[in-house]
């Protein structure tokens, strides 16, 4: 838990899932007579990642959103200017935050459930070191 999912992590979990999964090239009888299955290899799967999130900033960047249907909003959002304290007390060092874009982030049903799950089991987890930990005070 608390790990960091790089890049070549995701897609070594992604050829993980995919190892019995064949990708079937040809077999339309006339140019190819026979048909041949590739494996997904961590190449392309690096490449299908990268043009993915090509997709999604070029999207973002001509300023329209993307949905993935069940996992995530994406959608650039203008934040007008603020003016922030330096010091919580004295008005006269503040700094101003421009007015800007940013991409704000939905989450949607599958992404809230994995954290509701996530919760439900670090709270299983807490319990059962709550009750050692009771019981190792109490012997």
């Amino acid at each position: 838990m608390n790990n960091e999912l790089h890049k070549k992590d995701v897609i070594n979990r992604i050829s993980e899932k995919l190892i019995n999964e064949k990708i079937e090239i040809g077999g339309n009888g006339k140019k190819y007579k026979r048909k041949y299955h590739l494996k997904y290899t961590q190449k392309i799967i690096a490449n299908v990642l990268d043009a993915f999130w090509e997709v999604i900033a070029e999207a973002v960047e001509d300023g329209d959103s993307a949905k993935i249907n069940n996992y995530i909003k994406m959608e650039p959002r203008y934040y007008k200017a603020v003016k922030l304290n330096a010091n919580g007390f004295n008005n006269k060092k503040a700094d101003i935050v421009p007015a800007r874009y940013r991409v704000r982030f939905t989450m949607g049903a599958r992404l809230k459930e994995a954290c509701r799950r996530l919760t439900k089991e670090e709270m299983k987890g807490e319990e059962q070191q709550d009750v050692w930990y009771s019981n190792k005070i109490l012997s």
